[in-house]
């Protein structure tokens, strides 16, 4: 019989974790050039940055949401501002790291998820290399509501999620690819329902996509495929010292764990190459906060190897799980 690991420990556990990627984070991002971030924000939320960041409004908005609540505990401009966002992060990473949990514990026993935790953990603080890059971590949250959105069969609430996404990072359009391998896995991607499902992750997309640039205007991106691709190239070397550091034993993992993963994992992991295409040719590929959701796939797949164990999710009697809005 399993054993489980009480839920106040989890708590605590999820408290660590969050305690020390936040205080990483905050030294390397929202501590660090206070006056280049308000800079940002207040450029970003008065419609006069340049795209992309200009489209990219959720992490502003929630920071100058909170200010005046902080405001009641703290002076002066640059301490609002700090702390603000230091809550905005906090509760972020601390949501990732429960939603991480639950979503690895669909699969796996309490302490192959909470290990699955400790290898996520490593990852989150390394993708940091600017003062505005928080969004990034909102960007893996969505992700993962995601994949707890699918698993759950309430993915009829996906484009709605997509759409709010949207208004934080364009990549947020790459959750309907989960969604189509877990169709296929399932067996039921050309059913009418779900072909309908997918078009409407894709419009869930194309409203908030549009609406921004209706709203700030249509501005000309001055980082070009050209401009992308040629920095990526020029810096292959430091590109490829990073990934190999951080990326390439996952891989090497979700390489070996291949052919006894279920086909959601299969698929999923086969699509990250059209996810790392898109970003060489469109993302600086140092950046590599931006590939946070790829490890959703590779993380599972890593402990699918080392643990042993076998993917209950999709091992177990789960016909209640195959029905939607179960």
């Amino acid at each position: 019989m399993e054993t489980r690991i009480k839920k106040y420990y989890l708590f605590f556990i999820f408290l660590l974790l969050t305690l020390i990627s936040h205080q990483i984070i905050s030294e390397r991002s929202i501590t660090n050039n206070e006056f280049k971030r308000i800079e940002i924000q207040e450029s970003i939320l008065s419609g006069n940055m340049e795209p992309p960041y200009q489209y990219r409004i959720m992490e502003p908005l929630s920071g100058y949401i909170l200010e005046p609540i902080v405001s009641v505990f703290v002076d002066g401009k640059v301490k609002r501002h700090v702390f603000s966002h230091k809550i905005v992060l906090f509760i972020t990473i601390f949501g990732i790291f429960y939603f991480m949990y639950k979503y690895l514990n669909l699969f796996f026993s309490d302490f192959v998820s909470v290990l699955g935790l400790f290898l996520l953990q490593i990852l989150i603080p390394l993708g940091i290399t600017s003062v505005w890059e928080s969004g990034d971590y909102f960007s893996l949250l969505f992700f993962l509501i995601a994949m707890m959105l699918i698993f759950k069969r309430k993915e009829k609430y996906i484009p709605v999620l997509i759409a709010i996404a949207t208004l934080n990072r364009d990549q947020s359009v790459f959750i309907t690819v989960f969604l189509a391998a877990f169709l296929i896995d399932r067996k039921v991607l050309f059913e009418k329902k779900n072909i309908l499902l997918l078009f409407a992750c894709v419009a869930g997309f194309a409203l908030s996509y549009f609406s921004m640039r209706i709203y700030f205007g249509f501005k000309i991106n001055p980082y070009t495929i050209s401009h992308e691709t040629s920095t990526n190239m020029t810096h292959w070397f430091s590109i490829a010292m990073l990934w190999s550091k951080q990326v390439f034993i996952y891989a090497i993992f979700s390489i070996l764990a291949f052919k006894k993963s279920p086909a959601f994992f299969k698929w999923s992991f086969i699509s990250l190459i059209v996810y790392v295409v898109f970003f060489f040719f469109n993302s600086i590929m140092s950046q590599l906060a931006k590939f946070l959701p790829a490890y959703l796939i590779m993380i599972p797949m890593t402990l699918q190897l080392l643990s042993g164990e076998r993917m209950k999710y999709f091992t177990e009697d789960n016909s209640d799980k195959l029905k939607p809005g179960t």
